[in-house]
């Protein structure tokens, strides 16, 4: 395994341990990986650097599978089930705009997915159905990172009870808006 990703892995097992980000220092993180300070240096500016690693190496299992919102949501929860601390940790650091961004990507890519499912979705430009994911992925993530960072017990239920108010056919609603709105 190349250097970068064994100093990646060690700070997510440190994090996921409860170590707080801003309490671990390059010269703990590097003793960790039995690598020396400049080796860090070489490959990375700060701590904040590495994490950015982290996330873009960050894979939601499952997620591309997802048939609806209900299952988006599902996957995001098992994500942050089996990474409960490490995302924790994240969201109470100065770096928690990485999991909001990894959370907004996720959702904007199972969103497009499903923009595809919609027959009427095929008369749109690239242009709208991307606008219309972007809208709506940026309140779902916003959503998800408000509920997981408020709850003082996080639950699979609770995190679908956040969404309750959105109709299931919100996608396809945009579509036909997007639509009837060029005759206007």
């Amino acid at each position: 395994m190349k250097t970068e990703y064994r100093l990646a892995q060690t700070l997510k097992t440190m994090m996921s341990e409860g170590k707080s980000l801003d309490n671990i220092s390059v010269t703990d993180l590097v003793k960790k990986c039995k690598v020396n300070r400049q080796t860090f240096y070489y490959h990375f500016h700060d701590i904040y650097d590495l994490l950015t690693l982290v996330y873009l190496n960050e894979k939601i299992e499952g997620i591309q599978k997802s048939q609806d919102v209900i299952e988006m949501l599902k996957y995001i929860f098992n994500y942050f089930k089996k990474n409960k601390n490490f995302v924790k940790e994240t969201l109470r650091s100065a770096a928690k705009d990485l999991f909001h961004e990894f959370i907004n990507n996720n959702c904007y890519q199972t969103l497009m997915n499903l923009i595809f499912e919609i027959p009427k979705s095929n008369d749109l430009t690239d242009n709208e159905r991307k606008a219309i994911v972007r809208y709506h992925a940026a309140g779902f993530s916003f959503q998800i990172i408000f509920y997981l960072d408020n709850s003082r017990h996080p639950t699979q239920e609770g995190l679908n009870n956040a969404f309750a108010s959105i109709p299931a056919d919100f996608l396809q609603k945009a579509v036909q808006n997007t639509l009837s709105g060029r005759e206007k």
